[in-house]
C-alpha cells in the first residue's frame, strides 16, 4: 500500500489534520513535512556525505543530492526522519546528537510535470566512519560519496569548476564522478552552496568546542 502523509498548513506549516496518499496529496498540490540530513567528516579532510539517486527515480534521478533525505509518514514528527537514514544508509543516530539547522521551503515539478510542495527540516552530523560502514538501499541510493567541502564551494562560485571524486555503488563496487555545478538539482536559492559554507562553518564551530572542552 502507497504510504500516507500528512498534510500542512500555511503560513506556520502545522500539521492540518488531514492526511491522504502522498501521490494524492502531491496531485492536490499539499504542503508536505520532510527531512534533510546532511552528514559531515572532519578527518582526514572536511567533506560532505553526497548520495547519487537512482537513475529510475521520479524526482531528481542521476543527481548528488543530500545524504539522506525522505518524507515523513503520517503521525511522524521529526524523529521519523531517523527511520529515513535507517533505510537509505543502514545508519543509526541519536536523535538529540543531530544539530537542527532551520527550515525551507521547496518547489518543484517531477519527471511527470506534478509540482511537489516541501517543507524541509534540515540537520547536520558529524560522523567519520568510512564509506564502506554505509550498507544502501538500491531502489533510492546508486551510489555514496565523500565531496570535499573546499571543492564543492569552488563549484558553487567558480565558472566552469569540476573535480574529480571517488565512491562506492550500492553493489559494493568502486566508483568515479566528475561533480560540477549541474550536478546538483537545481535549487532557486542556491541550497547546496550554501549547505557547504554552512558545513565548514559547522565543522569550525565543532573543533573551538573540542579545543575548549581538552
Amino acid at each position: 500500500m502507497e504510504e500516507k502523509v500528512d498534510t500542512l498548513t500555511p503560513p506556520k506549516f502545522v500539521k492540518s489534520g488531514v492526511v491522504k496518499p502522498r501521490s494524492k496529496a502531491f496531485k492536490d498540490g499539499n504542503w508536505l513535512g520532510t527531512f534533510n540530513l546532511w552528514i559531515v567528516q572532519d578527518k582526514p579532510t572536511p567533506t560532505i556525505l553526497y548520495q547519487l539517486r537512482n537513475l529510475k527515480l521520479s524526482f531528481f534521478p542521476n543527481k548528488l543530492d543530500v545524504s539522506v533525505g525522505g518524507h515523513y509518514q503520517a503521525g511522524e514528527d521529526q524523529k521519523g526522519g531517523l527511520r529515513e537514514v535507517k533505510e537509505e544508509l543502514n545508519k543509526t543516530y541519536d536523535f538529540g546528537k543531530l544539530s537542527f539547522l532551520g527550515r525551507r521551503m521547496f518547489v518543484s515539478p517531477d519527471l511527470k510535470k506534478v509540482m511537489r510542495h516541501y517543507i524541509v527540516d534540515i540537520f547536520m552530523v558529524l560522523d567519520n566512519s568510512p564509506l564502506e560502514s554505509y550498507k544502501l538501499q538500491k531502489d533510492e541510493v546508486y551510489a555514496i560519496f565523500f565531496l570535499p567541502i573546499d571543492k564543492l564551494i569552488k563549484v558553487h562560485t567558480v565558472k566552469n569548476y569540476t573535480f574529480k571524486a571517488k565512491g562506492i555503488k550500492n553493489n559494493g563496487e568502486n566508483m568515479e564522478v566528475t561533480v560540477k555545478k549541474d550536478s546538483f538539482p537545481y535549487n532557486f536559492d542556491d541550497y547546496h552552496h550554501k549547505i557547504a559554507l554552512l558545513a565548514k562553518r559547522f565543522l569550525n564551530k565543532k573543533k573551538k568546542t573540542s579545543i575548549l572542552v581538552s
